[in-house]
């Protein structure tokens, strides 16, 4: 598979150069003009990125600390390395010694030689299929590991180290969050009726559509029982009621069919927020429960939310 290249460089004709150069060669390329622009462009396009190219000497924010930034998301967000090739005219021994302590493969002096550009374009290939292979055993083994074995959404210790993750996150980023804990209204009644079978059913049905209403960057996992926990990355405090109760209603909107029977279903949702205050995994957790214990205890088939300001 064709890498994907993402090149940052201040200078339009140098940056026009090398995608001439990189598309001559079969791959394909994003194109950054400054540290903040690659920034942003690494956030939106990470999973399927398999090279950068970076400018040293750029305004706003250079090349080292644009790599140092990318690396440090990197780390937050436990994602797999991704190389990163120096571009500079100087040759001083201390640029490249910095390039390699801010995070950089390796260094490439300008002007760039056709030549030594695809010689490290194919070594880079080489590495990045090599990348590939162990990502992909990789992600087989975690899923094995991280994955409720009946509903295919995240495990309880998955859901809580994801939590973890995103939580940090939002305190380095001031990017805020959403946690909800949901319980399926007297479940216990639907196993004693239809059977554990239908009970397994339903799980499975109800997680589903949860899922598929979710958006890519959003968790959902399977805490225990018929409680589950969901994540929403980067959402505004105003939205947070009106989406939880879309949830609420895509599982009783429509009862769960199962051998000929209709099975009603409801859910009662308990929602928090998380704008990174110091406040522990432990503390969040218990202020959620105690919303999702509300919803039950008033009625269930329902959402609570309190507001950030009532939570202070």
């Amino acid at each position: 598979m064709p890498m994907k290249v993402l090149v940052v460089d201040d200078t339009n004709t140098d940056r026009l150069l090398l995608k001439l150069h990189l598309s001559k060669l079969g791959y394909t390329t994003l194109e950054a003009s400054n540290g903040q622009e690659a920034i942003d462009l690494f956030l939106e396009h990470s999973q399927d990125l398999d090279l950068i190219l970076m400018d040293v000497q750029m305004p706003y924010i250079n090349g080292f600390d644009a790599v140092k930034t990318i690396r440090e998301i990197q780390e937050q967000k436990n994602q797999e390395w991704l190389p990163v090739i120096f571009l500079s005219a100087s040759a001083e021994d201390d640029d490249i010694e910095g390039a390699i302590l801010a995070g950089g493969d390796d260094y490439l002096m300008k002007p760039i030689s056709q030549k030594v550009l695809s010689a490290k374009m194919l070594a880079m290939q080489r590495i990045a299929d090599m990348r590939r292979r162990l990502v992909d055993s990789n992600l087989a083994l975690e899923q094995l590991a991280s994955t409720d074995h009946l509903t295919g959404v995240a495990n309880r210790r998955s859901f809580e180290h994801m939590l973890d993750r995103e939580m940090s996150f939002t305190r380095r980023y001031g990017v805020p969050m959403a946690l909800a804990m949901f319980d399926l209204d007297k479940f216990k009644l639907v196993n004693d009726t239809f059977g554990h079978d239908a009970g397994d059913a339903v799980l499975v049905e109800v997680s589903k559509r949860i899922k598929i209403a979710l958006r890519d960057c959003d968790i959902i996992g399977r805490l225990g029982g018929e409680e589950f926990g969901i994540i929403l990355h980067n959402v505004k405090e105003d939205d947070v009621f009106k989406v939880f109760d879309r949830y609420r209603k895509i599982v009783a909107d429509h009862p769960i069919l199962y051998e000929g029977a209709e099975i009603p279903i409801t859910a009662s949702i308990g929602v928090t927020m998380y704008a990174g205050k110091l406040e522990d995994k432990v503390a969040l957790l218990k202020r959620v429960d105690q919303s999702l214990y509300e919803a039950k205890a008033t009625g269930r088939n329902k959402v609570i939310y309190h507001p950030l300001s009532s939570c202070e």
